[in-house]
């Protein structure tokens, strides 16, 4: 029977002393900093939109000293990659082409969500509205999977250890599940979700696999405050400063399949190692310094042997 890691849920000390809390974060960022400068790792950090994926790679980045690669090209956020600046144009034409393709694929929900409500049920518009919002479906995926690619192919030639923004794998039992069945009318026809699963299996199942997986969940009007707070151009319509109506639906969507994500991975056999859960509805690793020692802490937990010196 293949070993299956831990599932870990992290738990804050609130009751850290204040004169104690340099000394446990110094601790527990130069023991991890030692830990990954000799032993090459690979984080993905998962979860629904909002929940803080890249706040907290660059925490980790920064403070341990792992290279660290973002979904999107937001200024603050840009791919840290220790002694690695050849990479560069490579992986920010990427992001750029996805951060395109998602404008273009909030725009085609909400086009289609207000078609719905002036368009009967198959009618000559409602079609071609439906077929525009697939094609972008698709689109938004083919874009991410190729970043995904491109990013853990990129891996073992990256001096240290690594830390990702995202994951292949939540695209597809996430967000792809959410598209193709949780919205009312089918997003992502089936079709495409076999085209998607034909790129996972031919093109990842032999790239670097993570040694940890960090999900991030939330209740989601907590991840809603926080994507209105972000401001991201992508984020919002052309015509309108609100969030799109297709994306908070899909915000809220996302809750139930992420709920399932580990238990789906397991069956599937896509990954069986360590997990680390983080809901950021009760840990505030963004600006509460004692919840980020216990975000540290325990990742050093599921992956640092209690033996490893770091002298």
């Amino acid at each position: 029977m293949s070993f299956v890691g831990r599932v870990v849920e992290v738990k804050a000390d609130d009751e850290i002393p204040r004169h104690q809390i340099p000394n446990r974060l110094t601790d527990a960022e130069r023991r991890l900093m030692t830990f990954f400068s000799k032993n090459k790792q690979l984080i993905a950090c998962g979860g629904n939109i909002g929940t803080g994926k890249s706040s907290l790679v660059k925490f980790l980045a920064y403070h341990t000293g792992m290279n660290a690669m973002f979904e999107l090209p937001d200024q603050g956020f840009e791919d840290h990659l220790t002694n690695n600046q050849a990479l560069y144009p490579l992986l920010a034409t990427a992001k750029d082409s996805a951060k395109r393709t998602l404008s273009r694929y909030y725009q085609a929900i909400d086009d289609f969500i207000q078609t719905q409500k002036k368009e009967a049920v198959e009618s000559p518009a409602w079609m071609t509205s439906k077929r525009h919002l697939e094609k972008a479906a698709l689109d938004i995926q083919h874009a991410y999977l190729d970043l995904r690619k491109m990013q853990l192919q990129a891996v073992p030639h990256l001096a240290g250890s690594s830390c990702v923004d995202g994951s292949p794998l939540a695209d597809r039992f996430a967000f792809c599940e959410v598209l193709h069945r949780d919205m009312g009318v089918s997003y992502l026809t089936r079709e495409a979700l076999d085209t998607i699963d034909g790129r996972l299996g031919d093109e990842f199942q032999q790239l670097a696999q993570p040694n940890l997986l960090i999900l991030l969940k939330g209740d989601p009007e907590i991840l809603l405050n926080n994507i209105r707070e972000r401001e991201r151009k992508e984020e919002r319509l052309k015509s309108n400063q609100e969030l799109p109506e297709g994306l908070v639906r899909l915000v809220r969507a996302l809750e139930n399949r992420y709920n399932e994500f580990v238990d789906t991975l397991r069956r599937n056999g896509w990954y069986l190692g360590p997990v680390l859960l983080i809901d950021v509805s009760k840990i505030d690793f963004v600006s509460n310094v004692r919840h980020l020692i216990a975000v540290f802490e325990a990742i050093e937990d599921l992956l640092v042997p209690k033996d490893f010196k770091i002298h």
